[in-house]
């Protein structure tokens, strides 16, 4: 099924190209058919990477080239009250020496708006990657509300999976203070558990993957207090599934916050309220970090109340401290089932910050930090000791593009930090890499 779905991907980006031939085109603009531009691209580029197995002790350093051939796409009316943008890709990592880590990474999405938001707004997204490693198109789809998706736990990130994300959302406004909104969105992140294979000849302990899946409805309330400053509402039910647990996680959230734009150079939203977490009851007394007023006696046994009341939060600033210098930065935190140990699940906790600087129209610069922690919310068995597990994860990224005349062609460098910090050492690791690589786009 997996090899029927990726051909037929494939098919369909050479049929978009083919059926682009006789079109107007212009290099660096698509190629335009009717309503719809069609950006087709590659790019190219190779990578060093220090740590290929993510292997505290014994650290394995190779280099890879890897293509990605791709279309962009796009539509609109012309009145702007329809339209739609999307992406197919497909990519090829070849490592040097390293050959059993070869991979390719497949894929595509979709946002799809009708509305001008003035009065009402139908919005419409859909993505699907197939990958292993970083999720580097995770990005396609996130200028939407709805690319909300699945934390993947420190250590899945070497995991063969397919990430899906779905969404749709309906606002109105209903005055000139009060818009509402009603949206749904799913996502679900799924393995097929072959990965192993590809991390030997280490034996990293790492477990195989459970599939997660989850679905949340949200509504939100914004009622304009100023001319600049707007009270917001959300409120959000949700269910989560893992795979092997019987019964679904159950969650609720009610937050209160305020956007506003502070100044001509600042816009912000922050948001805090309360978060409701209750996963199905188990049976395991002896390996579950609970204190006795969550225990009930019948007559199936030892049953235990896995709830919990949170703080929950969602952050976010812009600051356009020139024209050519902009900061950004936000945090949020949940609560969502492990994707390695059954029953099992964790609380994390995420912040952001970026700069992003343009030095002439054709050169740019940004770099960005991120921060998450993970917290487990029961007891961690491995190689026969228990106790809590907590991981910290460390990214920083720094590239600078040059972008020629025509925008067909961009060059680029750029260098990643990559560090897992855990009471379980199995989990902790380094990884750097440099990246140098060009994309050309028709």
């Amino acid at each position: 099924m997996h090899t029927c779905v990726h051909r037929a991907r494939k098919l369909g980006v050479f049929l978009l190209l083919s059926l682009s031939i006789d079109a107007f085109a212009g290099p660096g603009n698509g190629v335009g058919l009717f309503s719809w531009v069609f950006s087709p691209y590659l790019d190219l580029n190779i990578t060093y990477d220090s740590n290929v197995y993510k292997d505290r002790f014994d650290e394995v350093e190779d280099t890879f080239f890897e293509p990605e051939l791709g279309l962009k796409f796009s539509s609109s009316s012309e009145t702007n009250c329809f339209s739609i943008q999307g992406n197919l890709f497909y990519s090829e990592r070849e490592y040097t020496t390293e050959k059993n880590r070869n991979l390719n990474t497949f894929g595509d999405s979709l946002i799809l708006r009708y509305g001008n938001g003035r009065r009402s707004l139908l919005e419409l997204i859909q993505s699907y990657r197939s990958l292993d490693d970083l999720d580097r198109h995770s990005s396609d789809i996130e200028s939407s509300n709805l690319a909300g998706e699945m934390v993947e736990d420190s250590n899945t990130l070497d995991l063969q999976r397919e990430v899906n994300q779905l969404g749709a959302s309906l606002s109105r406004r209903v005055s000139d203070k009060l818009e509402l909104a009603l949206s749904y969105r799913y996502s679900g992140v799924h393995y097929d558990n072959e990965t192993h294979d590809r991390l030997d000849p280490k034996d990293l302990g790492v477990p195989p993957g459970l599939d997660l899946d989850g679905h949340i409805w949200q509504f939100d309330g914004s009622l304009g207090l100023t001319d600049k400053t707007d009270a917001f509402l959300t409120l959000r039910q949700g269910l989560q599934y893992q795979e092997g647990t019987d019964g679904a996680a159950e969650l609720t959230t009610l937050r209160l916050g305020l956007k506003a734009q502070g100044t001509d150079k600042v816009v912000y939203s922050v948001g805090g309220g309360l978060e409701y977490y209750a996963r199905p009851f188990q049976a395991r007394f002896e390996d579950a970090d609970i204190g006795e007023e969550d225990v009930q006696i019948d007559e199936t046994g030892v049953r235990i109340d896995h709830d919990q009341i949170s703080f929950n939060f969602n952050a976010s600033a812009d600051w356009f401290m020139t024209e050519k210098l902009t900061f950004r930065c936000g945090g949020f935190n949940g609560t969502q089932w492990s994707s390695f140990y059954q029953g099992n699940g964790m609380e994390y906790i995420s912040g952001w910050a970026g700069l992003g600087y343009r030095w002439k129209p054709s050169t740019t610069f940004y770099v960005r930090g991120v921060y998450r922690e993970d917290d487990y919310l029961d007891l961690v068995t491995h190689e026969g000791v228990t106790k809590d597990r907590r991981d910290q994860r460390m990214e920083g990224h720094a590239r600078v593009d040059y972008i020629a005349p025509g925008k067909f062609l961009r060059i680029y460098l750029e260098a990643t930090y990559d560090e897992v910090a855990s009471n379980f050492d199995f989990v902790e690791y380094v990884d750097k890499r440099l990246i140098l690589g060009v994309n050309i786009r028709y």
